[in-house]
């Protein structure tokens, strides 16, 4: 049987716990440095520590996640995320919120909601924002992917979460429509240049939102922010008529 193979740069001959990737490759790294980093490496270890010898734990995250993800509980330069893949970005954004690593955390919600993010990825940003409550991520979100075509979204995005962007579509094209309809009918020259421009992108309301930033359409949200605005159709709404059902 050949041995397991060990990472190239957590390797410490002296440490004291083995973490297994989904793919095969085992960590060798320190308690101490997982426990002040991680909330929950800290409760996990406290319950599970063996009381000698040395303890392999199996996670569910691959060994280019983890590598990634350890290099935050360690003081050494920090990975640059933005020459990352954004497959493997959200990889590493994903574990970071399930083992709490606060140091990974920030860096992380800041790269998606950078506009290169938005733009290329708008439905993956969606549904990191809505598996974690990021409601202003999830609302930009939203709003940059009312572009994106239907049978994508149905690829990308689970099922509630589906529902939830098709609702909000409706909502955002009934809006845009009756607003480029009473600017075309405005006798305003400005309104008349604006809506020329809006007929020939598909997702006019978001690319020309500084231009619209006075109308109500820019101003839907995916996840409602305030208590005053309407959740009919929003995300939580949704998630909340699936639960009094269930």
């Amino acid at each position: 049987m050949a041995a397991p193979q060990i990472s190239k740069q957590f390797c410490a001959a002296d440490s004291d716990l083995t973490v297994s990737s989904s793919d095969g490759v085992r960590f060798k790294v320190h308690r101490k440095n997982l426990e002040v980093h991680s909330p929950v490496f800290a409760s996990a270890q406290s319950s599970t520590r063996p009381e000698s010898g040395q303890e392999v734990v199996e996670l569910s995250e691959s060994s280019d996640t983890l590598e990634l993800l350890f290099q935050f509980m360690y003081p050494q330069p920090q990975p640059d995320l933005q020459a990352l893949e954004f497959s493997t970005f959200a990889d590493l954004a994903e574990a970071a919120e399930k083992y709490e690593v606060y140091s990974a955390l920030t860096l992380c919600r800041m790269r998606m909601n950078l506009k290169d993010s938005m733009s290329a990825h708008p439905l993956e940003v969606l549904l990191y924002a809505t598996r974690h409550n990021h409601s202003d991520l999830a609302n930009q979100s939203a709003r940059h992917s009312m572009g994106v075509r239907v049978a994508k979204a149905m690829e990308i995005l689970p099922l509630d979460t589906f529902k939830a962007w098709i609702l909000f579509r409706e909502r955002w094209n009934r809006a845009t429509a009756t607003i480029l309809s009473n600017m075309l009918h405005s006798s305003n020259a400005i309104y008349s240049d604006v809506v020329r421009k809006c007929l020939v992108v598909p997702n006019p309301a978001y690319q020309y939102h500084s231009e619209l930033s006075w109308v109500e359409v820019v101003k839907l949200e995916f996840i409602p922010t305030s208590s005053n605005y309407p959740a009919n159709d929003s995300f939580v709404s949704t998630q909340s008529r699936r639960k009094r059902v269930s």
